[in-house]
């Protein structure tokens, strides 16, 4: 059995976002991290790699810092990777879903694994998106997965207001993760060391043969309302009521 983890890696929040005179995010400081949601995904894929006798390989398309996150799943125990280069930014979920199901499509993985949404964009639209693309069913939000001696997948999945639902897949499928479905391993130094040494399959997108077609466009990117500035009264309580009263009298209206 072949396992697929999509990884993807994003700006970490401490980076600071400004836009450029032409109204574009500036990516040039950006630092990047592997997407919360994709570790569980990752140490899902390892768990039952190590039950099933399978091998799992983790999948990225996005700038050159991806790799940094790539090797974070080998060394977490992922037997290969595949990195797809774009340095624009793929904000378009449809986009993402073709360049990702067009690298999977060559090593037709059993089972697919995704973080449930990501970190920066929050859109739970990629995994589902990339079954649609490979033609395989999909299950979302899961809890819990376990593969039956028939080759069933019985997988839980958390809904609204704390219930769940059970259900049965057929492989090939795409199952988005949950948090907390499992605790991701810390990566030994020896998975480390070994991680840096692998070669990873780069597929370029000319390669691809993409249809390119993007169904979202991005209008304006915009920095929020600044609010304004606090006014900080000074002197003796009195001075600072008497302030006071006249500022809500005079400036808000209110008395």
């Amino acid at each position: 059995m072949r396992i697929a983890v999509l990884m993807k890696a994003v700006v970490e929040p401490e980076s600071r976002i400004e836009l450029g005179t032409d109204g574009e995010v500036q990516r040039a400081n950006f630092r990047y991290e592997l997407n919360e949601y994709d570790l569980y995904a990752v140490e899902e894929g390892i768990r039952m790699a190590e039950l099933y006798e399978a091998e799992v390989t983790v999948v990225s398309a996005g700038p050159e810092e991806a790799v940094q996150s790539l090797r974070k799943g080998l060394a977490m125990g992922a037997t290969d990777a595949i990195f797809v280069p774009v340095e624009e930014s793929m904000g378009d979920a449809f986009l993402s879903a073709e360049v990702l199901a067009a690298a999977l499509k060559p090593i037709q993985p059993d089972l697919v694994l995704a973080g449930v949404e990501s970190d920066d964009l929050g859109g739970s639209q990629v995994g589902v998106l990339v079954a649609e693309q490979l033609g395989y069913v999909a299950a979302t939000m899961a809890i819990s997965v376990e593969l039956g001696n028939d080759g069933i997948l019985n997988v839980r999945r958390e809904l609204e207001g704390g219930n769940f639902v059970d259900v049965n897949l057929q492989m090939p499928a795409v199952l988005t993760i949950q948090t907390g479905l499992n605790e991701p391993r810390y990566p030994s130094l020896k998975g480390i060391m070994a991680a840096k040494r692998k070669d990873l399959v780069r597929l370029e997108l000319p390669r691809l043969n993409l249809s390119g077609s993007q169904l979202v466009e991005t209008i304006e990117y915009s920095y929020p309302p600044q609010r304004e500035r606090a006014q900080m009264l000074e002197g003796s309580s009195e001075a600072i009521a008497g302030e006071l009263v006249s500022l809500l009298r005079e400036k808000e209206k209110v008395l």
